[in-house]
């Protein structure tokens, strides 16, 4: 366990390092803590931790400093820890991540110093609640540029992005990309297709170059051209971005999907096919209902008159006449 003892140091002996996690205060909260300290005077001292020639080593307490400093404070209540540099390194991060806006780079160069302290991945994770992977990642960012650093610290590239890019295989690559990134501040969804698109590129060069038997001939990339291009989920073609959507599905659709696509399985050559199909359907409904509006019903046809039968005398058995006649031409009517 560490000592800890609490003291009043002048401020000109601490020592601010220059890689430390910081918490990025706003305009009000630095006006809010000033008021503070004024009104209820200084409540929670800083921490540091001795270091050579009598001097100390600031862990936590950067935005107080500034503060007392400029209301003309000689000396600033602290709490002194005889902690190394591995725990005092944590101790900054957790205590500056713990308020305020995170500067991703500051605690990049925190994680960093503990690391170089001797602190390992799996217990940075540990200390910081958070996954190796997570730690590993901000351990990276120490390696950007420092044009990609600065705009990580002045919130002009987002870490979203920055993660995106570092899926890229070469420096080279993560460096286009992110220079392109400041310039059209892609959403990170955008970027995330956008390097999907690229690596795609990249495996299709790889796979015509293995085929050839030579080395792989790599374009360099046209991320406005990728931007215009989405993955589709179902068949995992590119296509235009206007012409995805992400809505969702009910058990029906993707049945019916899955029906379709399974017996054509090219989208367009399907949905060519199934308009094709329903527009003769209801070619033929609409037919159906123009002729049963123009033909009568069945039942309002007007059947044929029977026929009489046939007598076997050759004459009808009766025989009407238009006027009488008499009785002799009757006879000779029937000679």
């Amino acid at each position: 366990m560490n000592d800890k003892r609490y003291q009043e140091i002048p401020l000109d002996k601490i020592i601010i390092p220059k890689e430390r996690a910081r918490a990025t205060f706003t305009p009000e909260q630095e006006e809010e803590l000033r008021a503070s300290i004024k009104e209820n005077g200084f409540n929670i001292p800083i921490l540091v931790r001795p270091i050579a020639d009598g001097k100390y080593e600031l862990i936590d307490g950067e935005h107080r400093i500034k503060v007392v400093t400029e209301m003309g404070w000689e000396k600033i209540p602290a709490i002194i820890t005889t902690a190394d540099e591995k725990r005092a390194s944590v101790l900054n991060f957790l205590a500056n991540t713990a308020r305020g806006t995170q500067n991703p780079i500051d605690i990049s160069e925190a994680l960093n110093r503990a690391k170089a302290a001797g602190a390992s991945e799996e217990e940075l994770a540990a200390a910081t609640g958070h996954t190796k992977d997570w730690v590993v990642f901000y351990l990276k960012l120490k390696e950007l540029p420092d044009v990609y650093k600065k705009a990580l610290r002045e919130m002009k590239l987002t870490i979203g992005a920055v993660k995106e890019a570092l899926r890229l295989p070469t420096p080279e690559e993560v460096d286009y990309l992110l220079g392109q990134q400041l310039i059209h501040n892609w959403p990170v969804g955008v970027v995330h297709q956008m390097v999907n698109n690229r690596l795609a590129e990249l495996e299709a060069a790889q796979k015509r170059a293995d085929l050839m038997g030579e080395e792989p001939k790599i374009e360099e990339p046209d991320y406005s051209e990728l931007a215009q291009y989405d993955e589709c989920w179902y068949c995992k073609r590119r296509v235009p971005r206007g012409s995805v959507y992400m809505h969702l599905i009910c058990t029906d659709c993707k049945s019916l999907l899955d029906y379709i696509l399974a017996h054509i399985p090219n989208p367009e050559e399907a949905l060519d096919y199934v308009y094709k199909a329903l527009q003769t359907q209801m070619e033929k409904e609409q037919y159906e209902k123009l002729k049963a509006k123009f033909e009568p019903k069945t039942e309002e046809i007007k059947k044929p008159p029977k026929k009489e039968a046939e007598s076997p005398l050759p004459y009808p058995t009766e025989k009407k006449f238009p006027f009488p006649i008499s009785s002799e031409e009757i006879d000779r009517e029937v000679e």
